[in-house]
């Protein structure tokens, strides 16, 4: 590029601030940053999420002037994560997440599921869902719904089964069983719109379906059969029975024992795996019993550890390893295709924290079957980040499907070891309480911080790390002056790691401040004083309660860190005292000044009003004092993009030559002294504007390098004229008759006048001498002097240059 072209450029930024400087001056610096510089769009990864067959090879592509990061083991890619730089083999199943950075913006995450599997095909596949809750037919219930069953389609195309286990609909008090028209028809338009018309659908009856009986009036009877709400049904080979856990009871648990019984006790069935599908999960089972209920279904399953059962209802996410359980028999909690729960944390909503337990997340599981084993895939349909509520309690999320982290695995797929009778399938069980994780968070190098915001201190979390993930913090904040602990949050409270959110974030920001009552909507009664010194400790825990060694660390409440601002203010201060002393309104001007040049003087003083405007400003929040340090150092790169570079050299190397050149003359009798004396005037009169602009700031490459050429162009005229032999002027030719008596003959000059060229006796001189052997011998001797004299000088000249230059 041109450097007209790059002057041009950032003579547009200095432009730019110029506007920013008259803008109002209560608009937030962040979005004057915004402006600047947007965040780039989010990378492209060339696979979809979905089911491949072995190891995939994945690229990665961004708009050009980024660089892309990123992760394979579900994490927020962030500026420390390996650079893409090629195709990334695949190996296992992974998410594969990347981020596109500039120097000082991110995009939003891409994520893609990349599920791998081997090429054996499963001798049976199905997939569990529960808690759909669709109780409208809405336009976006509709998208969010066909985006879920092309993220089903893409992992599992031709299910044997698909099981919605309970809560099809939002009913609470046993009066809106019509409602099931809405599940229905999604799911028959959804299962005929992705070929899935032979799969067979299977039904549960959960707490908010209304009446078992009226339930069942509302599906076909393939689906729902009976009015009791249990039923045994197959999946290919494999048992399949379906358990009423809102009404258990003495019948039904004999039936199902029975049934398990004759199973396990036949030689031609008693290697196969058993799927028991129930809406409520068996205490002390999955997620260490939460919203558990049926003491006597455990019961009634213990003889049988080929069963897997399968619930839902408590909207507990299955991110969480404890999703899964083996004791008697296995126990698998699937997820909520609504909302999910994470057990009662606090969470940042807004301005303050809130405990509540619900959160924006879709999931279930996809089972496949195979000769060995039973392999069981979380999948992510909906893993946004965000809340359920809005700040001021209105219940309301997934709004915009389709969404960017459907089909995301939300975490590695359980194995299930089948064995050639129960007792060696239970030989084979690994989730197990004696197998339970012990392995405990551990912080990373990068330190907690405290950033003032608009609506107060936040604290910026670097996630711990863990072997699976930190599900969770405690924060205990202690007043330094008075050495009590606040009541900022409770002993027992703990802080929701957004660990559902794929990808799961780096960072946390949480606010300290707390929402009164914890609840969510209500305004913020519990805060920190600025201007006060606290310490704050810091636990993490994973999803078992192995808890990290704490983080302590000591802040004031306000302060916003000014380190980065006050290194570009001291930047933009040293670029605009140079530039107004290159283009003279700042004095006294060093030597390296006259290394510049400044083509449009006007633009520069332009934008140096405007850098000054935001100089002096006291950024509000440490958000502010971020973006105005974005915008100062934008304004310092484009004000010292219009500093030329200038090289003087040339020209003072002229000067010096001349100078030298002029003061050893060659004789005046050797050239026409009318001649020499106007061109040693001509150069004499340009070594003087020479010295002149020599010692003016400001002056452009190109003047610099005109003048120093105009000089020595007068010294070469100059030195021509010296060298030069004059011309002796030719007399008039004369009449014949016309000379006067004594004229022109010899022995005729007048006694004592002067000859021309004749030599007074005894006066004779060695020039003289030389001048008398004749004209061709005298120009070669003038010749080789003026030519030496210009060596000497143009040797002199090319010293002197070299000696700067070095």
């Amino acid at each position: 590029m041109s450097r007209r072209r790059i002057v041009a450029l950032a003579l547009s930024g200095v432009a730019l601030l110029a506007a920013q400087a008259v803008m109002p001056s209560g608009m937030p610096t962040a979005a004057i940053a915004a402006e600047v510089q947007g965040a780039p769009a989010a990378p492209q990864i060339s696979l979809l999420s979905g089911r491949y067959v072995g190891a995939q090879t994945v690229t990665v592509s961004a708009q050009a002037g980024v660089e892309i990061r990123y992760t394979l083991d579900g994490t927020h890619p962030t500026r420390n994560s390996p650079v893409y730089s090629g195709p990334i083999r695949v190996e296992s199943s992974a998410n594969v997440s990347a981020v596109a950075f500039t120097d000082r913006s991110e995009s939003a995450p891409a994520i893609s599921g990349i599920l791998i599997k081997s090429a054996e095909e499963p001798l049976a596949q199905f997939a569990v869902m529960s808690d759909i809750h669709l109780s409208t037919g809405d336009d976006v219930s509709a998208l969010k719904w066909q985006g879920y069953f092309d993220t089903l389609q893409r992992i599992a195309p031709h299910p044997d089964a698909l099981i919605s286990n309970g809560d099809q609909i939002n009913d609470n008090h046993f009066n809106t069983a019509a409602h099931h028209q809405y599940p229905r028809a999604m799911l028959e338009e959804n299962l005929a719109r992705t070929g899935m018309t032979d799969t067979q659908v299977m039904l549960t009856f959960g707490n908010h379906d209304d009446y078992v009986t009226r339930m069942a009036e509302q599906y076909p009877e393939d689906w729902f059969p009976g009015t009791t709400g249990y039923y045994e049904s197959s999946i290919g080979e494999f048992p399949a029975f379906v358990v009423n856990t809102e009404a258990w009871n003495s019948a039904q648990a004999s039936w199902l024992y029975g049934r398990l019984s004759a199973i396990s006790a036949d030689p031609t069935t008693q290697h196969l795996p058993i799927f028991v599908f129930g809406h409520r999960p068996i205490s002390s089972t999955v997620w260490d019993g939460a919203q558990s209920s049926n003491s006597g279904l455990k019961t009634n399953l213990a003889d049988f550890p080929q069963v897997v059962y399968f619930s839902g209802h408590s909207h507990l996410n299955i991110t969480d390893e404890r999703s899964i359980h083996q004791e008697s028999f296995t126990s698998v909690n699937e997820g909520s295709m609504s909302y999910g729960e994470n057990n009662g944390k606090f969470q940042i909503f807004g301005e303050g924290l809130a405990r509540d337990a619900t959160i924006p997340t879709a999931q279930s599981v996809v089972v496949d079957v195979y000769a060995d084993r039973v392999e069981i895939d979380r999948i992510n349909y909906a893993a946004q980040p965000g809340r359920t509520y809005d700040d001021a309690g209105t219940w309301q999320f997934q709004t915009d499907p389709p969404f960017a982290s459907s089909g995301s695995l939300a975490g590695p797929s359980w194995i299930v070891a089948r064995g050639t009778s129960p007792a060696a399938v239970k030989a084979g069980f690994t989730y197990t309480p004696e197998n339970r994780n012990t392995a405990a968070p551990a912080w990373t190098e990068s330190q907690p911080s405290v950033r003032q915001t608009a609506s107060g201190p936040v604290l910026r979390v670097p996630q711990a790390g863990d072997d699976q993930f930190t599900a969770e913090y405690s924060l205990s904040v202690t007043d330094t002056a008075t050495g009590l602990v606040t009541n900022l949050v409770p002993v027992n409270g703990r802080i929701y790691s957004d660990y559902v959110v794929a990808p799961k974030p780096a960072v946390l920001d949480i606010p300290l401040a707390v929402r009164k009552g914890d609840t969510v909507g209500q305004p913020i009664d519990r805060t920190l004083t600025i201007g006060q010194e606290y310490r704050a400790t810091l636990v993490a825990y994973d999803s078992y309660g192995n808890a990290s060694e704490p983080r302590e660390f000591s802040f004031v409440a306000g302060t916003i860190d000014r380190t980065a601002l006050d290194v570009q203010i001291d930047r933009a201060e040293s670029a605009i005292g140079q530039i107004e002393r290159v283009i003279g309104t700042a004095a006294p001007a060093g030597e390296a000044d006259y290394g510049f040049a400044v083509a449009d003087v006007s633009a520069a003083e332009t934008g140096i009003a405007a850098l000054r405007a935001q100089l002096p400003g006291a950024p509000a929040t440490q958000d502010d004092a971020d973006a105005l340090g974005f915008v100062v150092s934008d304004a310092v790169d484009a004000l010292e993009a219009v500093l030329e570079v200038v090289d003087r050299a040339a020209l003072i190397d002229a000067i010096d030559a001349v100078q030298l050149g002029l003061e050893r003359r060659l004789p005046a009798e050797l050239a026409d002294p009318a001649q020499v004396a106007e061109a040693e005037r001509a150069v004499r009169a340009e070594l003087r504007t020479a010295q002149a602009v020599q010692g003016r700031l400001n002056v452009a490459q190109d003047t610099l390098d005109a003048t120093a050429a105009t000089l020595l162009a007068a010294y070469a005229a100059w030195e021509q004229a010296a060298s030069e032999k004059p011309i002796p002027e030719k007399p008039l030719p004369e009449k014949p008759g016309s000379e006067q008596p004594g004229e022109g003959k010899p022995g005729s000059e007048a006694p004592g006048a002067e000859v021309p060229g004749a030599v007074p006796p005894g006066q004779e001189t060695s020039a003289n001498e030389l001048a008398r052997t004749g004209g061709s011998e005298r120009l070669l001797l003038v010749l080789v002097g003026a030519g030496a004299l210009g060596a000497g000088c143009i040797l002199l000249w090319g010293l002197r240059r070299a000696q700067r230059r070095n």
